[in-house]
């Protein structure tokens, strides 16, 4: 028997379930609301979000598609779908739904910028890693083809699984996190192996002059084992300890709040204590946005002045890490 509800009654509904946490039921309130009136982007936003919690992220997408079709300057619409996007390995993607998501909020002044905030410097950190990947990818054959096997037995592990069953996303979120682990210890491997050590140098040393001696020919008889290259009577000998590469991040509170790039100027609100770039800053202002963008309270260009602590840790970083430059 058809409900003899409205769709809002049944979003209505849905919202109770939700608070309950019967996520089950307000998704099926929601969806009911749904086919009454498919053209309310907030329906569609509300079962998203349910979908969210259970970690059915390509439900979520499809939601979500459908949110910012119907509402382009809705701030939960592309939050949730960047949240997602991101949980699915797409950080690219994900960076940019979030930004757009940061920006509307901003202009709407939405008390959700803080949950972005919290999110969205790490769809930045995966999206240097992911292009990280491709660099290495590009002057290294050798991971290239390892980095394609881990691919490959991810996808078929993938495939092999029956989408119609309860654990379906389960299984999933836990193949995607192997492939992360691997890709990150051959990354490792990788930018160890592009650093010599004194355990391998003997080695290349006793190479080089081979093969200067011999035209460049280098014989089965000139290739040593490193041990025995090394003198191992002499004192102190120690086989050295590989240590796993540090990972290319920046660390968050070097980031500008606004743009989430490295901070060159950084100011202080001295009514928040949040520090920002002082030129995306006022570019927030001259945009009539009398407001800190985080926290949210009135604030001008008078209640600003230089961070000079994090200036300097700022520069102290990008002297020891040029590839932050392009962070």
């Amino acid at each position: 028997m058809a409900s003899t509800m409205t769709a809002e009654q049944h979003k209505l509904r849905g919202n109770e379930f939700f608070k309950v946490k019967d996520l089950d039921q307000a998704i099926h309130e929601y969806s009911t609301a749904i086919v009454k009136d498919p053209k309310v982007a907030v329906y569609y936003q509300n079962r998203a979000n349910c979908y969210l919690k259970l970690e059915k992220y390509t439900n979520v997408v499809s939601d979500c598609e459908r949110v910012v079709e119907l509402d382009k300057k809705s701030v939960k619409g592309y939050y949730f779908m960047g949240k997602a996007q991101l949980e699915l390995g797409q950080p690219s993607e994900a960076y940019s739904l979030l930004k757009k998501s940061y920006e509307l909020a901003l202009e709407q002044r939405s008390a959700f910028t803080k949950d972005i905030v919290a999110i969205i410097a790490e769809a930045k950190k995966q999206r240097w890693i992911e292009q990280e990947r491709r660099r290495i990818a590009q002057v290294s054959e050798t991971y290239r083809y390892l980095s394609g096997l881990i691919e490959q037995d991810i996808q078929r592990q993938v495939d092999a699984l029956d989408r119609d069953s309860f654990d379906y996303q389960n299984y999933l979120t836990d193949l995607r996190s192997d492939k992360e682990e691997r890709l990150k210890e051959l990354e490792a491997m990788s930018q160890r192996a592009g650093i010599p050590d004194d355990y391998v140098r003997p080695y290349i040393e006793h190479k080089k002059s081979t093969t200067n001696s011999n035209n460049g020919v280098i014989s089965p008889e000139a290739s040593p084992d490193p041990i025995s290259a090394m003198d191992i009577n002499q004192e102190p000998y120690k086989k050295p300890i590989l240590v796993p590469a540090a990972p290319r991040e920046v660390p968050d509170h070097l980031l500008d709040k606004i743009t989430f790039e490295l901070m060159h100027d950084p100011v202080i609100s001295i009514k928040s204590g949040i520090s920002y770039e002082r030129n995306t800053l006022l570019q927030h202002f001259s945009y009539g946005r009398m407001f800190d963008p985080v926290a949210q309270v009135p604030m001008t260009e008078r209640d600003i002045i230089p961070n000079r602590a994090l200036k300097e840790a700022c520069e102290d970083y990008l002297t020891k890490n040029g590839w932050a430059v392009d962070y």
